[in-house]
């Protein structure tokens, strides 16, 4: 409203119909109120219900009473609002999404006894009441499902653990499986298919963000999801229990998939112990993925490998800092080996972002093992590098030679040193780099520059982030380094942490310039690095 006008009745119906299409049931009911020109409910025909429930002070113990009665009270009126809504609609609901809420065991004093059998009873019946909702007659042209629970392991020591989750979704039971497009889970336990005869012909896009996931289960959903392109998994706990137990290495198929999205997911298997069972780790995991174009990891670095190696990817997205025991060199050869490994399924992918705790916990300091590690990664054209460099050795610019010996067509290239948790910004007293005699760490360091066919055809644009501390640190090398071996640079940007970095580079800038127009090479700028 402006000056009393109504701007909002002036916009045309489609686009109020696409606003609404958002809302919870109760706000999208009562835009009916606000002028004469919505008391006709554009909302019923937005073609999607969003609705939201929840059962609140609801404790099962001697010094409380069972509040049977309130829980059936709000299940009713939620199921009597759901149904009328559904009953109401205009046009055929494509788009349906319930958000289920409880705040079940915040209180600290609830003994934890009471707060299991409270839980039982709380999903046992939220079960019933998605039921009715899911299996109402409206649904059954359903698109669009989005089912998101409360996660109450925020509040309780039973933290990640499946009793939490309030729901779980059986597929091959849906009356609208044959018409569902897309399906999103928050914090619920996951999916299930009983049968394999079940299909569902449309579905194209599956997230599961904090959900309890069993892997047979979800292998069956994707299996009879012959256009599945696009599978998030985000903070799920992955039980891969009811696979082949003579081995810890796993297998997850995604034919169709275009999208593959792996972030913070743990992947276990319980095993029998004397007493209990035991919990373990997944040690592999092979993916099969022929057709994917973009792939996001994010976790620790474990064997992880690709068969067969995606023909066309475009976009990789590997996060492995925070994670891992990198600095250990017991173990360092181990994550050297394990990452160039990993790195060797995305040869394909032409833009990647990676993310590494420490530069030198991935160099490779020895010809003969850049021989037998290295990949060639034929078609990546952009590369973003961020990892601190911990070490005052040379072993972190090894890290970043090696990766520029990988990409021959490489064009832009960005490198971010900036330390991003507490203790690698505080970790002032470190110990130089032993693992190697220091002559060979030089040596690796200032290998010949026509090794690098990037360096001498290709790279464009270089981006450097970094702290200034010393007029020798990495990134003031690294400026340097590309200045004088980059042949076809054109632009570089930096940010050293200082306003006026850029300024003072000014007067190098043109002695590089003159001696590079000498040898045939581009002229370059500097230019502020934009976070």
């Amino acid at each position: 409203m402006a000056g009393g006008q109504d701007r909002l009745s002036e916009l045309p119906n489609d686009l109020l119909r696409r606003v609404l299409h958002f809302a919870p049931l109760k706000e999208a009911a009562s835009t009916t109120a606000l002028s004469r020109r919505w008391r006709a409910p554009l909302w019923l025909s937005s073609g999607a219900v969003n609705l939201e429930t929840g059962v609140h002070n609801y404790y099962y113990d001697g010094d409380r009473h069972d509040d049977s009665a309130q829980f059936f009270c709000t299940r009713d009126a939620f199921v009597s609002a759901a149904a009328g809504a559904l009953d109401a609609a205009a046009v055929p609901i494509s788009t349906l999404t319930l958000r289920l809420d409880s705040d079940l065991n915040e209180s600290a004093d609830v003994p934890v006894w009471s707060c299991r059998r409270d839980k039982d009873k709380v999903v046992s019946r939220y079960t019933g009441l998605v039921g009715v909702v899911l299996s109402h007659r409206a649904t059954r042209r359903v698109e669009e499902l989005r089912l998101v629970a409360r996660d109450w392991s925020e509040h309780h020591i039973f933290r990640n653990t499946g009793s939490e989750r309030l729901y779980t979704v059986t597929l091959h039971s849906l009356p609208f499986k044959t018409t569902l497009r897309v399906l999103e889970l928050a914090n619920c336990k996951g999916l299930l298919l009983c049968r394999r005869e079940a299909a569902a012909p449309r579905l194209s896009s599956i997230r599961l963000s904090h959900c309890d996931q069993d892997l047979c289960s979800l292998q069956r959903v994707i299996d009879a999801a012959p256009v599945l392109l696009a599978v998030r998994l985000e903070s799920v706990n992955i039980d891969a229990t009811e696979q082949d137990e003579a081995t810890t290495r796993r297998r997850l198929r995604c034919p169709a998939a275009t999208m593959l999205v792996l972030n913070s997911c743990t992947w276990m298997i319980d095993k029998p112990g004397y007493y209990y069972k035991k919990t373990v780790d997944v040690d592999d995991v092979d993916i099969v993925a022929p057709r994917l174009r973009s792939f996001m990891y994010k976790g620790p670095l474990r064997s992880l490998s690709f068969s067969p190696r995606p023909p066309e990817l475009e976009q990789v997205d590997l996060d492995l800092s925070g994670h891992g025991n990198y600095g250990n060199k017991d173990t360092n050869n181990d994550i050297v080996v394990t990452f160039w490994q990993f790195a060797r399924s995305f040869t394909s992918a032409k833009e990647m972002r990676l993310r590494v705790n420490h530069l030198e916990d991935i160099a490779v300091l020895n010809e003969a093992r850049r021989v037998e590690l290295l990949p060639t990664f034929r078609r990546l054209q952009r590369l973003e590098v961020q990892g601190v460099n911990l070490t005052k050795g040379k072993t972190p610019a090894v890290t970043v030679l090696n990766l520029l010996r990988c990409c021959p067509v490489l064009s832009a290239l960005r490198i971010n040193l900036t330390p991003q948790h507490h203790h690698d910004a505080s970790n002032k007293n470190v110990e130089p780099d032993t693992r190697i005699p220091q002559k060979e760490i030089q040596i690796a360091a200032l290998a010949p520059c026509h090794l690098f066919q990037c360096l001498q055809s290709s790279l464009r644009r270089v981006g450097l982030q970094f702290q200034l501390e010393k007029s020798n640190c990495l990134g003031v090398k690294l400026i340097k380094f590309f200045a004088e071996n980059a042949m076809a640079l054109e632009e570089m940007y930096i940010d050293g942490g200082e306003e006026k970095f850029c300024e003072q580079m000014n007067p190098k800038i043109d002695k590089w310039n003159s001696k590079r127009r000498k040898s045939g090479a581009t002229s370059f700028v500097i230019l502020p690095l934009k976070r």
